[in-house]
Parts: C-alpha cells; sequence; structure tokens
C-alpha cells in the first residue's frame, strides 16, 4: 500500500504557475522554510544566519531526500537514503502530495513520464504505476530470463541487457507489456561484442546508453542514441577512456561526458551531434581528480556539479557548486551552492537535487530565462537547512547536581552530520570552565545530535578537575561545517546549578574542603574531589585564602551557625575573644564578627555536627575542669550560639575532640575524641545534643596532630574522618556502623603540596 503524505496548501502566485509550467498544478503546497532561524528557548542567544523568514508561495512541501531519480508530466520520483535502504517517493506537483512507494529490493525506475517502475521481490515480474494517478493497479510484465539484467525504463518500455562470457557477445533489449510480436525486442546497431555500462531515458521515445568493446589492443568506449520505438541505434560516438561512475548527458544538439586519462586526471567535455558521432570533441573543463561528476545540457549550456553530495563530505572544496557553462563563450552562472542529481523535464528543463544558502534543500527547477541564461527557483523544500543550522537545543533551565549521580545531559541537534565544533559550559562567578569538542563525520544520515553527559566537573584552579559549584552559568556552542558551505554556528545561552549544602563546602560544590594555616599566618583550602578514575580523593588546587590568621592560637570548622548556606569558621585570639568568620559560599569569608569573650577558659573547642536535630551545626567545648558545654547554632550571624548547657563532665582525658556529623546511621550528629593513651573513641549524638555511652574505635591515633570531621570526601554518602600527622595525612572513610565506623586507611593527599601547616580544620 502508498502511505500518502499531504502537504497543506496555498493558493499559487501566477508567476510560480509559470515557473512550474511543467504542471497544470492550481494548488500547490507552501511551509515555512527551515533555513530560517529556529526559535531557541527562552534565554538563548543565537547567531544571524543567511536565512529567508517567509514561507514562498507555490513551493510544496517534502519530506527528506537525497537524490531526484525522475520527473514526468505530473510530479518527479525522489529517493531518501536511509541506514536501513532507499526509499522512494513520487511527488504530484499537481496535487502536492507525495506518496511512498512500498519498499523493494530493486529500487524503482523513472522512465521521463508519470510511469515509475520496480521488480517485485523474489518474482520476474515487473511492476508498471502510473502516478498520474497513484491508486490505481500496477501493469505487470513478465519477464522470466534470467540472464537479462533490468537497466532502467523508456517511457513504459522495460531495458535489460546481457553478456554472454563464452561468446563474448552483448544484448539490448526492449520490453513493453503484453505477449504481441514487438513487445520483446532487441536493439539493433550494437557491436556484438559490446559491455552495456549504463542508460538514462532522454524522452519517452529516446535513451542514451553508455557501453564499451574490448579489442584485441584496447578496451575502447562509446556512447549510442537509441531510438525505442524502432529499437534501433540511431548515433554513436567512440570517447576516451572513463570508469563506471562518470556521468555523460545528451540533447538533441549535443553530447556531453567526463573523460579521464586517469584518476586524478579527468576533463569535461562536448561535442555536437552531427547523426555520424565524428564532431570534435571540445575540452571545457580541467576536473582533476573528480570521478563522480554530475553533467546535464540545457541548451547552450552544460550544468554540472564536479563532486555531489557535498552535504557528506567532512572537506572542503570548491567544486561543490552547481554551475551552469555556457559552450559558445564560457560563461559560468553559479546555480545551487551543492547538487546531488539532475534530471530532464519533459519541457526540456532541468529538476535538481541541491540547495542553497538562501532557500534551504529541495528540489529546484532550472530553465533558461527570457535572456537566454539558466535560472534556479526552488520548487519542492524538504524543510533542512543547507547553512548548518541548529534544530534544537536542549539544555535545562535549572541543573541539581546532586541528582543523576552528579551528571546532567545537555544537547544540540544540528541539520546535518558534517560539522565539528566545541561547547563550552563557564560558572560566572569564579570563570571555571569544561570544554568538549565534537568532529565531524559523514557517516550517517539526518540530523544530527551533539550529546554533553555532564558528569559535574569543571577545570579547577591548578589545572586539576574540580566539582562544579551551584550558581550562574552560561554556556557557549559552536559548530562549523566541515564541508564549508555556509557560516559557523553561534549559541549561548544560562542555566543555574543548584548544591546540597554539606559538611565543610566553602565554595557551593557539594565536596568539602580542607582548611590550614601555614607557619606565617596564611590561610590556605583545599577544594577535595573524588571521581570514579581516582583512587582516593585528591585537592583540585591550593588556593589562598588569605593572611594574618596568626593572631588565633583556635581555629575550627563549624559549619553553618550564621545563617547563610555555606560552612562557617571561628578563631580564638590570644585575650580568649572569639569571632565569627561567616562564609560566602565562593570559598572566601565575610570580615569577622565578634562573638564574645571569656573563651579562653576552653582547652578544645569543635564544631559542625547539628547535634541537636534542628537542621543547624552546634558547638562543642571543654573547659579546664573537663567538663563538656553545647553551644546551639542559632542561624544568626549576629548572635551565633545559643546559651551554653553542660553536657557532661569527665571530658578532660582527651587531648582531641572532633564532631564529624553522623557517623554511625542515626539521624543525629556524633564525636570522635581521642585519649592520652591514642585510643579513639565513637560518642553517637542521641538528637539532644547529648551523647549515648562511648564506643571504642581503636588505638594507635596519637600519631596525628590533626583530625578533621571533613564531611563525605569520598561520595559514597558517608561521612569521614581526615587525619593529619607528621607522617602524611590519611582518609578514614566512613562505614556507617557503629562498632567499626572506619574503613581502613587510605593516603590522603590534600596536603601533600602544602608548606608545613601548624592548624588543619
Amino acid at each position: 500500500m502508498f502511505h500518502v503524505r499531504a502537504a497543506a496548501r496555498h493558493r499559487l502566485a501566477a508567476a510560480v504557475t509559470t515557473v512550474l509550467a511543467v504542471t497544470a498544478g492550481a494548488a500547490l503546497t507552501t511551509a515555512a522554510h527551515a533555513n530560517a532561524v529556529p526559535a531557541g528557548p527562552a534565554g538563548v542567544v543565537r547567531a544571524a544566519s543567511a536565512a529567508p523568514a517567509d514561507a514562498r508561495d507555490g513551493v510544496i512541501t517534502i519530506p527528506a531526500t537525497s537524490r531526484i531519480v525522475g520527473a514526468g508530466q505530473s510530479g518527479f520520483l525522489a529517493a531518501e537514503a536511509t541506514d536501513s535502504g532507499s526509499v522512494f517517493r513520487w511527488t504530484s506537483t499537481t496535487t502536492g502530495t507525495t506518496t511512498e512507494l512500498p519498499k523493494r529490493y530493486s529500487g524503482y525506475h523513472a522512465g521521463g513520464t508519470d510511469t515509475v517502475a520496480t521488480k517485485e521481490d523474489g518474482k520476474t515480474q515487473y511492476l508498471l504505476h502510473d502516478m498520474s494517478s497513484p491508486g490505481s493497479a500496477p501493469k505487470v510484465i513478465s519477464q522470466p530470463d534470467t540472464r537479462l539484467s533490468w537497466r532502467g525504463l523508456v517511457d513504459r518500455t522495460l531495458v535489460f541487457s546481457s553478456w554472454d562470457p563464452n561468446g563474448k557477445k552483448g544484448q539490448l533489449r526492449l520490453v513493453r507489456e503484453g505477449i504481441h510480436e514487438g513487445s520483446d525486442r532487441q536493439v539493433t546497431g550494437l557491436p556484438a561484442n559490446f559491455t552495456f555500462q549504463s542508460m538514462e531515458p532522454v524522452s519517452a521515445t529516446t535513451m542514451f546508453v553508455r557501453y564499451y568493446v574490448d579489442d584485441p589492443d584496447a578496451r575502447r568506449f562509446h556512447f549510442a542514441v537509441v531510438d525505442v520505438t524502432s529499437a534501433s541505434v540511431v548515433e554513436q560516438r567512440e570517447v576516451g577512456a572513463a570508469g563506471y561512475s562518470v556521468d555523460s548527458a545528451v540533447s538533441t544538439g549535443r553530447m556531453a561526458w567526463v573523460e579521464g586519462a586517469s584518476t586524478a586526471k579527468n576533463e569535461l567535455k562536448y561535442a555536437d551531434r552531427d547523426g555520424t558521432g565524428s564532431a570534435p570533441a571540445v575540452k571545457l573543463l580541467d576536473l582533476g581528480n573528480a570521478l563522480n561528476t554530475h553533467v546535464s545540457i540545457l541548451g547552450d549550456w552544460l550544468a554540472y556539479t564536479a563532486v555531489p553530495y557535498a552535504q557528506s563530505y567532512d572537506l572542503k572544496s570548491d567544486r561543490f557548486a552547481f554551475n551552469a557553462l555556457n559552450v559558445l563563450d564560457n560563461r559560468t552562472v553559479k546555480l545551487l551552492d551543492h547538487a546531488t542529481s539532475a534530471v530532464p523535464t519533459p519541457d526540456g528543463a532541468l529538476l535538481v537535487r541541491g540547495g542553497t544558502l538562501a532557500q534551504g534543500e529541495g528540489i529546484y527547477r532550472v530553465a533558461l530565462g527570457e535572456d537566454g541564461t539558466p535560472t534556479a527557483t526552488l520548487v519542492a523544500d524538504t524543510g533542512v537547512p543547507t547553512a548548518l543550522t541548529v534544530l534544537k537545543t536542549d539544555v535545562p533551565p535549572v541543573v541539581d547536581l546532586d541528582r543523576n549521580g552528579g551528571s546532567a545531559s545537555l544537547s544540540w541537534t544540528l541539520a546535518r552530520y558534517n560539522a565539528k565544533g566545541t561547547v563550552t559550559l563557564r560558572h560566572v562567578r569564579t570563570g571555571q570552565s569544561v570544554e568538549r569538542t565534537f568532529s565531524g563525520t559523514s557517516a550517517t544520515h539526518g540530523p544530527r545530535v551533539v550529546e554533553f553527559p555532564w558528569n559535574g566537573l569543571l577545570t579547577g584552579a591548578q589545572g586539576y578537575a574540580a566539582f562544579a559549584p551551584g550558581g550562574d552559568y552560561t554556556w557557549e556552542f559552536n559548530a562549523t561545517p566541515v564541508n564549508g558551505i555556509g557560516p559557523d554556528v553561534k549559541e549561548s545561552g544560562t542555566f543555574k546549578v543548584t548544591r546540597a549544602v554539606t559538611l565543610h563546602d566553602y565554595t557551593d560544590n557539594s565536596t568539602p574542603d580542607l582548611l590550614s594555616r601555614d607557619s606565617s599566618g596564611v590561610l590556605w583550602r583545599d577544594d577535595s574531589a573524588k571521581t570514579p578514575s581516582s583512587s582516593a580523593p585528591y585537592s583540585t588546587g591550593r588556593v589562598r585564602v588569605g593572611s594574618g590568621w596568626q593572631i588565633f592560637n583556635q581555629l575550627e570548622a563549624v559549619g553553618d551557625v550564621a545563617g547563610s548556606p555555606a560552612g562557617d569558621v571561628v578563631a580564638r585570639d590570644a585575650s580568649g575573644v572569639l569571632w565569627l568568620y561567616q562564609g560566602k559560599g565562593d570559598g572566601n569569608f565575610a570580615g569577622r564578627t565578634k562573638v564574645g569573650g571569656g573563651w579562653n577558659t576552653y582547652n578544645k573547642i569543635t564544631g559542625g555536627s547539628d547535634l541537636d536535630g534542628d537542621g543547624r551545626s552546634d558547638l562543642l567545648a571543654t573547659d579546664t575542669t573537663g567538663a563538656l558545654w553545647f553551644y546551639k547554632g542559632t542561624g544568626d550571624a549576629a548572635s551565633p550560639f545559643g546559651a551554653r548547657v553542660k553536657v557532661g563532665s569527665g571530658w578532660g582525658i582527651f587531648n582531641q575532640l572532633t564532631a564529624t556529623g553522623n557517623l554511625s546511621g542515626t539521624a543525629a550528629g556524633d564525636l570522635v575524641a581521642r585519649d592520652t593513651a591514642g585510643v579513639l573513641w565513637l560518642y553517637e549524638g542521641k538528637g539532644d545534643g547529648a551523647f549515648a555511652p562511648r564506643t571504642k574505635i581503636g588505638g594507635g591515633w596519637g600519631g596525628f596532630t590533626h583530625l578533621v570531621g571533613i564531611g563525605d570526601a569520598d561520595r559514597d554518602g558517608r561521612n569521614d574522618l581526615y587525619a593529619v600527622g607528621a607522617s602524611g595525612s590519611k582518609l578514614y572513610a566512613g562505614t556507617g556502623n557503629t562498632t567499626t565506623p572506619f574503613a581502613p586507611a587510605v593516603a590522603g593527599n590534600l596536603l601533600g603540596d602544602s608548606a608545613p601547616v601548624n592548624s588543619v580544620f
């Protein structure tokens, strides 16, 4: 069954009716042209391209098409190359409808009229379809002689050839409907030992045949004009060497062909027809290595494209254009930016499958104007631009990098495959970016989706991969047509990244940072990253935060106690005054705010865990008597802590306290404490600021100078502990198990390139 795709219709303008004189059409179809810059989503800036904005009255809208096969009185046959084979369609220029023909292994041939033919799969039957009446039953021609190869169609006559390798004889046969005398005829006038190469219909009664003859001394190439009515050759001509892929054409007055002395030296030639084939050949153009040149004849002009199918090439060439060359004065007119194929129409014009930057891809009618110069007019539009164009942009306005494993998918759909370019994402505040490239290819038909599966990483301060911070981003998409047809494409836009607030994160990228102070009082920040390809968390680059921090004898990361999303730091000076440095979320801190005096009564301070379940970090401190005090975080920068509450006594046995967040799987934050013997103990938070009885973790922890509750450094969903000592640093990954809260240590490299530090937090 045929599948008919009806196109929307508009009234024909009188001028277009004249252009389409090949038909008697009164109502053809119109559609907005896809070569006009497609509308992008909100926020997308799309560079201007050469494209008309308005639809044209009288232009038929057709599906994607790769080549034109033939033209008749009321329409044309075209084929679309797909990954599963060619799809053939007939478009009626009378009704503006396109009919998809059933798939056949042999494909379809056109004969210069409204008849198209195909061979039934697995049978020796051939079907002739009258496409002026698409619903009519086909005529069936049986041709059971398997020695004959089907070559084409002229009007309603099938053309077959054969070769007898034993007798070294060739045969060309014409088969029509019926079984009457004359329905199967052999063409006369060809040499007995000819080998068929190709044929094409010239009119309803004439065909052009290419063949060669192997003589004892050489292989000789010939053209023959065959009158189908009499089944006889009316004119022959010997030409120079040519391969199977070169093209040729004939008109009532001339022959034209491509002649090649070698694969690198091809020439476009023509000769006048004199009935004898002896008129001198005239060389018009050097074609170099252009083996697939397509040539047609239009009056005194040869229309040609030296390199067809330019939209599939991944290299530039100045020979893609479809040009017309006048044989009398050598004038050249560029008609199309590229073309794949051309066929004659019954009224002496050409239909060409090609494209222009101004009007896009489709079927163009090429005819002589009033001054005798060829002009090209778009008559059927595929809706595909010739210029490289972005058809669709799929960038979400908000990207949550704490979902989908920290990844996001962005994509851009190009009108065709043979393009190369870059995609760049850039964080507005920091300037950190990531860039990916894509290369040209011609292996696949149809639009190309350029996908950017972003893994949530950017280039960090020192060139290492770093997790992307939250906030505003820009994206930029650049594409270049690798065949050189048309301008480059550039688009840009914006999106936002959201990030969850996590422990020890000062850069809003959901990964913990390690703060340290060196002996000169400079504060440094190491942002950690852990990717699937890295064995352990690493520093994305040491960043200097500021100087003058030597005035403090206690520094502690306390999480968000002041109400901003970022973590904060408290610092105690020599006089016992505690100061708050509120995190800004960009890795830096706001100016200090005085919390209060008298904090020199405490010998240990730790913070960062939510100990009472209100969603804010709290502070713990032990005084010189061994009492443990709880300071509730308020979320108020002016007064960040509530009144202290005594949690317990006897904590003087410990020389290190570290708030770790949830280690053991409960909802509340936990605490680890190291005694003077180097034994580390776990105190599970009960959710009310107090702790359950301690659980021994193990001994041997006395060699570490700093224990930091770093948060989830290895990105497994559980909080970890970072230990720093004179012999190096180690990461203890959290397990979520009370009895064994930490996995065996792995070497840490967050401080590997640092100068000696005296505080790590």
